[in-house]
């Protein structure tokens, strides 16, 4: 058996398998752009935001092998919505995160898509930002027609 040619080989299926896989990421990526970010501003960063009601709304651009990407709404309350977007189909996930200066404490909460905890240890959190959460669902609805 010639190696140079089984070497030649899979390298040509390397690259092959690269380019098709690129080419698919890239055209997920384009189409949640597409649906997400349409009117939005690209930053130095490369990601997609806007300002609205005194909160920022960001769509992050996905690294290459990265199969989802977020979206977020950030509040001057400190209180952020979290969705994660699968570029390759499925449903999307959220979280909620809650900044606590005085206490110096960050809770990282992951939610169902009624924005309700999945560990009831967090309720209270939760409970304590209740108006803020509310503009945060309420803008989520008008920016992308999500419904929490």
């Amino acid at each position: 058996m010639n190696y140079k040619k089984l070497l030649i080989g899979v390298l040509i299926g390397i690259i092959v398998v690269g380019i098709g896989y690129f080419s698919v990421h890239t055209y997920a990526n384009n189409k949640v752009l597409e649906k997400y970010a349409a009117g939005y501003e690209k930053n130095r960063l490369g990601d997609y935001t806007k300002n609205e009601s005194d909160m920022v709304i960001a769509v992050y651009n996905p690294p290459l092998f990265q199969s989802y990407t977020n979206i977020s709404i950030s509040s001057r309350e400190k209180v952020d919505l979290l969705m994660w977007v699968p570029l390759y189909g499925g449903d999307l996930s959220y979280g909620i995160v809650v900044t606590d200066d005085e206490k110096e404490q960050r809770y990282e909460i992951e939610v169902n898509d009624h924005l309700e905890v999945k560990n009831p240890e967090n309720q209270e959190v939760l409970k304590n930002n209740e108006e803020t959460i509310q503009e945060l669902k309420a803008i989520a609805k008008k920016e992308w027609g999500i419904n929490l």
